[in-house]
């Protein structure tokens, strides 16, 4: 990769920069954030949020560079049709993940328990419904049931990778066209503007990540009621969010 950097012309470098920067802001469009926020809309987990949205960043640049390649190198532009249909699903599913995480909530009301086996102090989690089924079935009340967010589950199945590529799809006609201008022919000019610009899109959703992961476990570590509040307005705005978008895309 950096050889690629070296056969770039000096007098290219203030446009690649401008690729970062436009990368940074660009990862920030509403339906970015709402996607990586509510997708994350749970027990706060650092490992989980940035896992998301680095896996997340890599489907949107990885589907830019693509498409960068196919336009540049072959003359194919990526199909109207096809950023039109991914801009729908995208839209579909913010509003399918509002309307899942409200009636979650509804159904599920994260709780924190302590208690004490001698000089041990276990804490677990639970929801209002595990704690009738367990109370039930356990002699003394003993919540052994927990929450579980495995990282692994979000790898395997590969969703922040696929929700990036609906994002870089959707979004793929502005970064595309600068492509010409900013590649004056030359392929190494215009594949460098894409990476650094996947890079900046990358950094910008990172940063994000982070933040909203601190701001979720200050709440849920201090306040409770708070946080649950937190999770449906976000459920809520992603309902919102996604309705907007269908309608001004349809």
């Amino acid at each position: 990769m950096f050889e690629l950097f070296s056969t770039v012309p000096s007098e290219a470098i203030p446009l690649l920069l401008l690729g970062v920067g436009l990368g940074l802001l660009h990862a920030l469009d509403a339906d970015h954030i709402m996607a990586v926020s509510i997708f994350n809309n749970s027990n706060p987990s650092v490992k989980r949020t940035l896992f998301f949205a680095l896996f997340w960043a890599l489907g949107h640049g990885g589907i830019l560079i693509v498409g960068g390649l196919l336009l540049f190198g072959l003359g194919i532009s990526i199909p109207e049709s096809l950023a039109f249909f991914a801009e729908v699903c995208v839209a579909l599913l913010l509003i399918g993940l509002g309307i899942y995480f409200i009636w979650q909530l509804r159904y599920q009301y994260i709780r924190i328990e302590q208690h004490r086996h001698g000089d041990i102090v276990h804490t677990h989690l639970y929801t209002d419904k595990d704690h009738a089924e367990n109370k039930a079935s356990n002699i003394d009340g003993h919540i052994d049931k927990k929450i579980e967010n495995p990282i692994e589950d979000h790898i395997a199945n590969h969703k922040p990778v696929m929700v990036g590529v609906l994002h870089g799809l959707a979004g793929s006609a502005p970064a595309l066209a600068l492509i010409p201008a900013v590649g004056s022919g030359q392929l190494a000019i215009a594949i460098s503007y894409l990476l650094l610009f996947s890079f900046g899109v990358i950094v910008s959703m990172l940063a994000f990540g982070l933040g909203f992961t601190y701001l979720q476990s200050f709440f849920y570590q201090r306040y409770q009621t708070i946080f649950q509040w937190m999770r449906g307005a976000l459920a809520f705005t992603a309902i919102v969010a996604g309705g907007m978008l269908l309608l001004r895309t349809v």
